[in-house]
C-alpha cells in the first residue's frame, strides 16, 4: 500500500530556521493563547511550538463532534499527553444547525463558527486574548470557507503569517518527534458527502465505518469513503487500485463489508485519491444530452472491447458496471488511464465502478 511522506534530510536549513524564528518571536508576546487542535499534523506542530515557547499558557482545544472519525481524538490526546500541553474537550453538535447539515459549499464556514464561539467563551474564562488554528501557507487561497469565519471572529493562523508550508510543518513536526509527521490530510468525515446531500449522523457512521475497515482490515492509509447515499465511492491511490481490480477475493470482500455497512452499490473512482475532490467542478450530463452520452459511452464499450457492461447517470458521478474479466483488465495502468482520459467528453467529475461484477 501506498505510504508516508518523504521528507528529505537535505533541506534548506537556514529557511526553515527563519521561519520557526519569525514563529516563535510572533508567539512569546501573545502570552496566553488557545489553539483549535484536531490532532492533525499541522495544529499539532503549532501546538509544540507554542508549547515551546509559552509552556502552559499554550492551551489546546478539540471539538468532540459525530464527523470526528473513530480513533482521531485518542490520537490527538497522546500527542498532548506526551508533551504535556493542557487540552479541553467541547462537544460539539453541528448537525443541529440546519445550514451545516444541508450541506452548501460553506458547510466548514458554520463548522468553524461554532468551534470557534466555544473558543471565545472558554478564551473569556481564562483570560486569553489570542485564539489560533493550523491554516499553514499552503491553505492560504485554496477554498476554504472555514478560513472564513476565522476572520470574521478574529482568530489567528500563525503558520500562514510567516508563510509556513506543508513542507515546513512535516520537517519540524519529524525533528520534535510528533507521531503525525508523515500522517496523509484528513478532514472531517463530513467532507465525504458531495455539495447537496444532506449530511446525517447515520451516514456519517457509514463513512466511519467504512473507512475504518478499508485502513484497518485491507490496510489502505491513503482512502476516502465518499457517500453518495446508497453508493461508497473509494478513492485510493492508483498502485492500490489495479492490485484492487486485480483481484476478485479482496474486491468480493470489500462489497461484502460494504452492503453489511448499508451501501447497495460498492464502487471504486477510477481518478483515484484526490485530496478536497468534492471540491472539483461539478458538471452534470442534462437530459437533452443524453443521446450523446449514450452514443459516447457505446463507442467506449467497443473501442476498449469490453464484453458486456452498463452505465448510469447518478447526478454527480458517472455509475459503471463490467464483467469480472474487464474489471480485471483496468488492472493495467495504461488501459485505464485512457479509459478515465476517454471519459473526460461525458463531463463527469466523478468516474465510479462497481466491484461487484456483472453476471453472465
Amino acid at each position: 500500500m501506498e505510504n508516508s511522506f518523504a521528507v528529505s534530510d537535505i533541506e534548506d536549513k537556514g529557511i526553515i530556521e527563519d521561519k520557526l524564528f519569525q514563529l516563535e518571536s510572533l508567539l512569546k508576546p501573545m502570552g496566553r493563547v488557545l489553539i483549535g487542535y484536531s490532532g492533525g499534523v499541522d495544529s499539532a506542530m503549532l501546538a509544540v511550538a507554542a508549547y515551546r515557547v509559552l509552556g502552559k499558557n499554550a492551551i489546546c482545544v478539540t471539538a468532540d463532534s459525530e464527523s470526528y472519525a473513530s480513533g482521531e481524538l485518542e490520537r490527538a490526546k497522546e500527542i498532548t499527553s506526551k508533551f504535556d500541553i493542557p487540552h479541553k474537550i467541547i462537544k460539539t453538535r453541528e448537525l443541529d444547525n440546519p445550514e451545516y447539515a444541508k450541506n452548501s459549499p460553506d458547510r466548514c464556514y458554520h463548522c468553524k463558527s461554532e468551534l470557534f464561539s466555544h473558543m471565545t467563551k472558554i478564551a473569556r474564562d481564562l483570560d486569553v486574548n489570542f485564539i489560533l488554528y493550523g491554516q499553514n501557507a499552503d491553505d492560504v487561497g485554496d477554498f476554504r470557507p472555514g478560513a472564513k469565519a476565522a476572520e470574521e471572529t478574529g482568530v489567528r493562523a500563525p503558520l500562514a503569517e510567516v508563510a509556513m508550508t506543508k513542507k515546513d510543518v512535516r520537517i519540524l513536526a519529524k525533528r520534535w518527534g510528533l507521531s503525525v509527521w508523515d500522517r496523509p490530510a484528513m478532514a472531517c468525515l463530513s467532507s465525504r458527502f458531495p455539495y447537496g446531500i444532506m449530511v446525517t449522523a447515520k451516514g456519517l457512521e457509514q463513512i466511519d465505518r467504512a473507512e475504518a475497515f478499508l485502513k484497518t482490515h485491507i490496510g489502505y492509509n491513503q482512502v476516502r469513503s465518499r457517500h453518495h447515499n446508497d453508493l461508497a465511492r473509494i478513492e485510493i491511490p492508483d498502485s492500490d487500485i489495479s492490485e484492487l481490480l486485480d483481484s476478485p477475493s479482496s474486491r468480493k470482500m470489500l462489497v461484502k463489508a460494504m452492503e453489511e455497512i448499508g451501501y447497495l452499490y460498492s464502487t471504486i473512482d477510477l481518478r483515484g485519491f484526490r485530496s478536497g475532490s468534492m471540491n472539483e467542478a461539478l458538471l452534470r450530463i442534462s437530459e437533452e444530452n443524453h443521446c450523446s452520452l449514450q452514443k459516447h459511452m457505446q463507442s467506449i464499450f467497443q473501442k476498449n472491447n469490453f464484453n458486456s457492461g452498463c452505465y448510469e447517470d447518478r447526478d454527480q458521478l458517472l455509475y459503471l458496471r463490467l464483467s469480472d474479466i474487464d474489471i480485471r483488465r483496468l488492472s493495467e495502468d495504461k488501459l485505464r488511464n485512457q479509459l478515465v482520459l476517454d471519459m473526460e467528453a461525458t463531463k463527469f467529475r466523478y468516474i465510479a465502478l462497481d466491484l461487484d461484477p456483472l453476471q453472465k
